[in-house]
């Protein structure tokens, strides 16, 4: 198969103009179409300098194999965003054939890949929050940090929430949860609904987005995930703890099922996974941390 940068199937700086017009396409929340906007840019740069052939996907793929800096995780996103596009090109008629056929991604182990934070950490920043004042960015930091921690929630359900969707009197919200189109209602912890009065009494948002960005360029406009990430890793960094703000969800899950003594079933209604898969994961890891002491003694008495 002819794999030379003269087999090229259409002109590479055609694929910058294609971007939008391969994504607007797919019936994909806005949220996922604008990740594949910014990953596909990686891809775009390396069909510019490596030209687009019939085997380019397979190199792409070994290209990204060669990337230290990128985890599994990360490798594969960007795969994914490329195939996305290709599929979306040969649909569209743009290229004669489908290039991604019979071409897997990176083998990565699907279960939780980042530890949560510990009890340690959690003291850390219950102290450090008692120690802030009532200003406006203060009072969204410690909503933001009450919906991880007390609620569990993932990140783009906290970008997501609306004024509207919090009903602080009977101590319920609706979030839209991972992969889903509808709301579902969740209980909120009386801490959260303490802060969040607080929160809202000082912002005086009536309607429209929760958490609003203050920066210069996108001041009034809904919270991104990324913006997010980066007001929780600053808290982190000031802190000195090694962890990520999914890692209060962790903590989270692990401290119910920890309470509620295995009682997986009733620990997902409370952290809203599909399948208690993951929780038996969970699970698995505080019987095996429990009982390291056990495993520790049976080579007691034994030196090298």
């Amino acid at each position: 198969m002819e794999t030379t940068k003269s087999a090229e199937l259409l002109h590479v700086n055609q694929l910058e103009i294609l971007k939008k017009q391969v994504f607007n396409t797919l019936d994909i929340s806005d949220v996922t179409r604008n990740d594949y906007l910014v990953r596909i840019k990686h891809f775009v740069d390396y069909t510019q300098k490596n030209g687009l052939n019939n085997n380019t996907f397979l190199e792409y793929k070994r290209f990204l194999a060669t990337i230290d800096t990128y985890s599994t995780s990360t490798k594969n996103k960007y795969l994914i965003s490329a195939k996305v596009f290709l599929d979306g090109l040969y649909r569209l008629q743009i290229i004669p054939i489908k290039l991604t056929d019979n071409i897997r991604g990176f083998n990565q182990n699907k279960l939780h890949k980042k530890n949560g934070i510990t009890d340690a950490d959690i003291e850390r920043i219950q102290n450090y929050c008692q120690t802030l004042d009532n200003s406006k960015y203060n009072l969204r930091l410690r909503a933001l940090i009450a919906l991880f921690l007390f609620q569990g929630l993932r990140q783009i359900e906290v970008s997501r929430l609306n004024v509207s969707d919090l009903d602080l009197k009977n101590k319920t919200t609706f979030i839209i949860g991972k992969g889903r189109d509808d709301k579902e209602q969740i209980h909120l912890h009386p801490t959260t609904v303490k802060i969040l009065r607080d929160y809202l009494n000082c912002y005086r948002y009536r309607d429209g987005a929760l958490f609003r960005s203050e920066s210069n360029h996108n001041n009034g406009s809904r919270l991104t995930t990324k913006s997010i990430r980066e007001i929780i890793k600053s808290v982190f960094c000031t802190l000195n703890i090694d962890g990520t703000t999914h890692g209060f969800r962790h903590y989270f899950i692990t401290k119910l099922i920890q309470s509620y003594k295995g009682e997986l079933l009733m620990v997902s209604k409370y952290s809203r996974h599909k399948s208690i898969q993951m929780l038996e994961v969970y699970n698995d890891e505080i019987i095996r941390k429990d009982d390291l002491p056990r495993y520790y003694n049976v080579f007691n008495g034994i030196a090298l």
